[in-house]
């Protein structure tokens, strides 16, 4: 399973308890081209409101993430982190160790 890294968390529980986002929202990552499901060559992370139907949800400390079904697999041994510059914060997926 997608694990979190602490700096991962903070982001999103941040993101999350943001004005006009609804309670259970979360952050999903799925695949920016459907077709590649095996090794996407880019993911989107995006807020949502709501896990779709097959999703995995992650929670963790308040963080929650949903991961789209066709990526899970590619996911599966895999962990977010973020790269934070001044305001500005992109998530990166690393490999555990």
């Amino acid at each position: 399973m997608l694990a979190l890294t602490q700096d991962a968390t903070e982001v999103i529980e941040g993101l999350l308890a943001g004005p006009g986002v609804p309670d259970g929202a979360g952050v999903r990552i799925a695949s920016a081209h459907p077709a590649d499901t095996d090794a996407p060559s880019a993911l989107q992370v995006k807020l949502a409101a709501e896990p779709d139907d097959h999703d995995e949800v992650i929670e963790e400390s308040g963080a929650r993430v949903f991961v789209e079904d066709s990526v899970t697999g590619f996911l599966d041994d895999k962990l977010l982190d973020v790269d934070r510059e001044g305001d500005q914060v992109r998530f990166a997926i690393l490999g555990q160790s």
